[in-house]
Parts: C-alpha cells; sequence; structure tokens
C-alpha cells in the first residue's frame, strides 16, 4: 500500500474489509489492490466505502476504473466516495453523486484504451480538504 494512502486512511479510522466481513470474500474477488477502505459509523449513520487514489504529480491528475465504478453504482445503498490525495493529509473528495454528475457532463473522460475515467487538476475548492479532521466533516462522518 502507497504510504501516503495508509498514512490518510490511519489518520481517519478507516480499514480494508476484514475476514469477519460480510462480503469480504466478494470484495477480495474483485478489489485487488489496496486503494478501498471502509470508514465504519455509527447508526443512523451508514458505512462509507472509499476509494483511495494518490497522485504524486508535479500537476496532480488520477485514474478511476470504469468497471469499478460500474460495479459500485449496481447497489443503491452502497454510500462511496472518490478520495483523490495529493499527499498524507490533503486532497479532494467526492460523493457518489459527485463522481456520476462529472462522468455524466464528461469533466471527467474515459479513456477507453486503459478503461479509466480521467481526473485532472484543477478540481473545485468545495471539494477540498486540507486535514483529515476536515475531511472527516465534509463527509459527514461522526466516528464509531
Amino acid at each position: 500500500m502507497d504510504r501516503e494512502i495508509l498514512e490518510f486512511t490511519s489518520a481517519i479510522g478507516a480499514t480494508e474489509p476484514q475476514p469477519a466481513d460480510e462480503a469480504y470474500s466478494a470484495f477480495r474477488a474483485i478489489f485487488r489492490r489496496s486503494n478501498y477502505f471502509i470508514l465504519r459509523g455509527t447508526p443512523p449513520n451508514a458505512n462509507k466505502f472509499l476509494i483511495v487514489k494518490i497522485s504524486r504529480s508535479k500537476t496532480p491528475f488520477w485514474g478511476i476504473g470504469k468497471d469499478f465504478l460500474d460495479l459500485l453504482n449496481k447497489f443503491d445503498q452502497i454510500h462511496y466516495f472518490l478520495v483523490l490525495l495529493v499527499s498524507g493529509k490533503e486532497g479532494w473528495v467526492f460523493s457518489r453523486e459527485e463522481v456520476n454528475a462529472n462522468i455524466r457532463s464528461q469533466k471527467w473522460k474515459l479513456r477507453e484504451a486503459d478503461n479509466n475515467y480521467k481526473v485532472n487538476w484543477p478540481l473545485p475548492d468545495a471539494n477540498s480538504f486540507t486535514s483529515p479532521d476536515i475531511f472527516l466533516r465534509r463527509v459527514g462522518h461522526s466516528g464509531t
């Protein structure tokens, strides 16, 4: 796992799905890289599924797999967020609805060669965060 992703997910308390989790075997079969995490909520706040990516480029960019998004979008009960990091503490976060709106409007274009949506900087300030605490507030997380 990338150092920055580990730093970020540790700071917010997100974990990879565990063997005791109900959907663990299906999860492991589909998501082989360590870019997918669960931010556990307490009722009435549902668990949040996080897709976490890092860019180390001077001008940041990220690729998001179309197949993974299509799969997640099939399940209405999955509340996911796309987290685009530029360090272990800062980046941008997009809700499921925002991800799909950016795809529909073609702000994020599909590159057919690798079947990834390309997300390029600059990104909206409204989605930015500069610390794990600000991230948690942006996603409405009250902790466990």
